[in-house]
C-alpha cells in the first residue's frame, strides 16, 4: 500500500522539467491531460488513503483485515540467500512459544506451538542441547524446519 501511495503522491506534486529543456513543444491537450493526470494522483492517492483508514478503524487489530496482502508486502531478504541465512523473515515464527522437557543430560524434547495453533513436539535428544538461551534462540528457526504453516490464521 505504502508504494502506491508514494507513488500518486510522487506522481502528483513533483516538480515537472520544462519542455524547452529537452526542445520539445506541448500542445495544450498535452499540457491539460499533464495538469489532470496530477490532479487525479492527488485526488485517487487522498480516497485510499480515506478507505484504508476506514478499514484499519474498522478492524479488530488482532488479525489482518487483507490475510492475502502479506504476499506482495514482505519480501524475504535477500532473496538468493538459503533459507537459514535470511536477514529477515515474513513469516509468524518469531512468535512461537515452547515447552522444553529436561533431563539429567539437557533438553531432550520441544513441545511448539506453530504460529497456526498446531503443537509440534519436536526431539533435540540428538542435539544435547542444555542452554535455554540457545533454544530460545533457536525457535524460529525449528518452527521453520518442523511447522506446516508458518502464518497465524
Amino acid at each position: 500500500g505504502g508504494m502506491v501511495y508514494g507513488f500518486l503522491c510522487g506522481l502528483s506534486t513533483i516538480e515537472r522539467l520544462s519542455t524547452d529543456f529537452f526542445g520539445i513543444a506541448n500542445s495544450k491537450w498535452e499540457r491539460a491531460r499533464n495538469v489532470i493526470v496530477r490532479f487525479a494522483g492527488l485526488i485517487l492517492s487522498v480516497v485510499l488513503i480515506m478507505i484504508t483508514t476506514a478499514v484499519l478503524v474498522d478492524s479488530s487489530g488482532t488479525g489482518s483485515p487483507c490475510i492475502n496482502c502479506r504476499y506482495i508486502s514482505c519480501v524475504a531478504f535477500p532473496p538468493w540467500a538459503n533459507e537459514d541465512n535470511k536477514w529477515w523473515y515474513c513469516d509468524d515464527c518469531a512468535r512461537v512459544t515452547a515447552d522444553a522437557k529436561l533431563d539429567s543430560r539437557g533438553y531432550y524434547s520441544l513441545a511448539m506451538s506453530c504460529p497456526d495453533g498446531v503443537i509440534k513436539d519436536v526431539d533435540l535428544s540428538d542435539t544435547a542441547v542444555t542452554d535455554r538461551q540457545w533454544i530460545r534462540k533457536q525457535l524460529p528457526d525449528i518452527c521453520r524446519k518442523n511447522c506446516d504453516n508458518l502464518f497465524a490464521t
